[in-house]
């Protein structure tokens, strides 16, 4: 049998998974959705998809 992990290892897992969730999405064409974390990013595929949307 697993131990059981204490509560400030189960907040700290959380916490991390809550703050690396994706603030932005783009939608490259009409069958394509990305999602990306940083306007650095975005930036990128904006040079590369010109026509590109970002849906938030």
């Amino acid at each position: 049998m697993a131990r059981k992990k204490s509560n400030e290892k189960v907040e700290k897992i959380l916490a991390e998974i809550k703050n690396s969730t994706p603030k932005f999405k783009l939608k490259l064409d009409n069958k394509t959705t990305i999602t990306l974390k940083t306007q650095e990013q975005v930036n990128k595929w904006m040079e590369m998809y010109p026509k590109a949307e970002v849906i938030i």
